[in-house]
Formats: C-alpha cells, sequence, structure tokens
C-alpha cells in the first residue's frame, strides 16, 4: 500500500474533526481524558496551515482581516461553549461573558491572527534584535489577553513558517518550543501543590508533537476548495455545543 498524502483541505477537516472530539470533551467530557489527549494534535495543524496560508496568500492583510472578523464572530459561542453558567444582569455582565470570567478567555482565531502577524513582522524586519523583541512581544500580548495557546501557540506558528524547507528542524524547533512553554508549568505544579498524582494528563500537550506526521504527508497541493471551511466550522460548532450545554 502506498503512503497516503494529504491536501491542504484533507488537513483542514482532519484537524476540524480533531478538534470537535477536544471540545466536546471539554465541554461534556471532562473526565474522559482520551478526547483531550485526541484533541491535543488538532492545533499544531491549523498552526501550520496559517503557516502555509501566509505562503500562499495574494493579501496579507485580508488574510488577517478575515481572522479578526471571524475571531469576534467565534467570541459569544466559544464563551457559551466553554463559560461556566452566568447570570447576566447588565451590559457589564454581558461584557465579562463575552471575553470570559473572571479573567479574559479569547479563542483560538485571536491566536490564530497574533501567529500570521508574528510571521509577517519577522519576514519584513531587518534587525534581528527588533523582530525576536517584537515578537516575543506579540507572544506576551496574546498569553496577556489568554487567548487559547497563548504565547506558545505565537511561537509554534512561526516555527512552522521560519523552518518549514527543513523537516528535521521543524521536528527540533516543536520540541523544543513544547519543552520551554509546557515542562515548566508542568514541574512548577507538581512541586508545589501537595500530594499531586501525576498522570496521563500533566503529558497531554506532548502529544501535540504526533501532529507532525499528518502535518509531514502534506503533499503542497490545496485540494478541493474549502477556503472558509475552518471560518465557519469553528463558530458553528461552538455555538451548537454551546446550545445543547444550556439546555442541558
Amino acid at each position: 500500500m502506498g503512503a497516503i498524502f494529504m491536501t491542504t483541505s484533507m488537513l483542514k477537516i482532519f484537524a476540524c474533526l480533531l478538534m470537535l472530539i477536544d471540545h466536546m470533551g471539554a465541554a461534556f467530557f471532562p473526565k474522559i481524558i482520551i478526547l483531550r489527549m485526541i484533541g491535543r494534535l488538532s492545533f499544531p495543524i491549523f498552526a501550520y496551515l496559517i503557516a502555509i496560508g501566509y505562503s500562499k496568500t495574494n493579501s496579507f492583510y485580508k488574510y488577517l482581516y478575515r481572522m479578526l472578523i471571524f475571531a469576534a464572530i467565534s467570541q459569544i459561542p466559544f464563551s457559551l461553549a466553554f463559560s461556566k453558567q452566568v447570570t447576566i444582569h447588565n451590559f457589564s455582565d454581558f461584557l465579562r461573558f463575552i471575553i470570559g470570567r473572571p479573567y479574559p478567555h479569547l479563542n483560538i482565531f485571536f491566536t490564530l491572527a497574533i501567529g500570521l502577524l508574528a510571521i509577517r513582522i519577522w519576514d519584513a524586519v531587518v534587525s534581528k534584535r527588533f523582530k525576536v523583541a517584537t515578537v516575543l512581544g506579540l507572544g506576551i500580548i496574546a498569553e496577556a489577553l489568554c487567548t487559547d495557546y497563548g504565547i506558545y501557540g505565537v511561537f509554534m506558528i512561526l516555527a512552522f513558517h521560519v523552518f518549514r524547507d527543513s523537516k528535521n528542524k521543524v521536528v527540533i524547533s516543536q520540541f523544543l518550543i513544547y519543552l520551554l512553554f509546557n515542562v515548566p508549568q508542568i514541574l512548577f505544579y507538581v512541586y508545589t501543590i501537595k500530594n499531586v498524582s501525576i498522570d496521563f494528563v500533566w503529558f497531554n500537550q506532548a502529544l501535540s508533537l504526533l501532529a507532525l506526521v499528518f502535518i509531514f504527508r502534506y503533499n503542497g497541493h490545496k485540494g478541493k476548495d474549502f477556503k472558509y471551511l475552518f471560518y465557519v466550522f469553528y463558530p458553528l460548532h461552538l455555538l451548537i455545543l454551546g446550545g445543547i450545554k444550556m439546555v442541558l
């Protein structure tokens, strides 16, 4: 049997299915860890597709605006799906519900948009120090706004772009980024919480590295034109999950 190669469209559909499994687990079955483990493979694929999309887009600004528009559209469905039940008495309560409470929690489109901007700055800025400082600043902004995956997600997207011509460098960079942004948090939690039991939940994010197996099957072709598949699927599936959550 010959090797199976994946087009852009196939990667999008696969990542959307993985994301749906992850979000169903987060919204309804938080104790079924296997669902979250499967879901860890989705974001790296979307991050990779952002890097690919940047290299193929005819207009960076239209690409960025589209991300931001759908980030705004997706925020209420995102809050419906993942926020705890909130009683809304006034406009301030409504705003806190939209961005997440008690701290901001913004959907993945914000992370993807910031990552896309980081790629642009990395390519446009000549000074290495300035580009590193600016990209780091964008990552800190993502972390401060508590976007999904935060600074970790921004650097993952950038690394896929910077090292796109070498599979070895992609593997090494993604592994190092995982260690940099995840292991310290795990160790801090383990050593500061008494009587903590270590199980697979601590290492779920490491499974995201397995997404590289599917990413490396990308054949460079677009496939069927599903340009708006992820843009529509993301808020729509969150709205459905949020609606079911409200009914239950």
